[in-house]
């Protein structure tokens, strides 16, 4: 469990405060949905911070923020997106808990990179591995466009 500083989150509930400050921070396209209350955002990043909080696996999340699957995947998928640099923001970056986010992001983001480089086949003369990893992003994001 991650200490808190005397000033930080106590837990990972949130307050209307900090929940207000957190959605500020969020990215434009969820506002909307924030302010009409669908797709249950804080209860999403609160089910979150509790896995941080806790330093548990995702496994062992109560029920009471529903499937632990489901709240992987779509942390998976901020992650990709990188929402979740908003959130440790909202959070005071140098807080115990945005550390602990931020370390669970990246332990992610190296195993995803870990994934891709060993699924992909060797090649004798190929380019630097940054090279081949830029490219695998601008394909990510643009579809197989090259820019040439």
């Amino acid at each position: 469990m991650i200490t808190p500083h005397p000033f930080e989150l106590r837990s990972y509930r949130l307050k209307d405060e900090q929940w207000n400050v957190i959605a500020s921070h969020l990215p434009r396209q969820y506002q909307a949905r924030i302010v009409n209350n669908t797709g249950n955002y804080r209860t999403f990043i609160e089910a979150v911070l509790w896995v941080v909080y806790h330093n548990a696996p995702w496994t062992s999340m109560p029920n009471q923020f529903g499937s632990w699957r489901a709240i992987y995947v779509r942390f998976l998928r901020w992650v990709q997106d990188e929402h979740w640099i908003a959130v440790e923001r909202a959070l005071g970056v140098d807080s115990a808990l945005a550390r602990g986010l931020r370390e669970r992001t990246e332990r992610y983001r190296a195993n995803n990179l870990w994934r891709r480089k060993r699924g992909r086949p060797s090649h004798a003369g190929r380019e630097s591995d940054e090279h081949v990893d830029m490219e695998i992003e601008i394909t990510k994001r643009w579809g197989g466009a090259r820019l040439d």
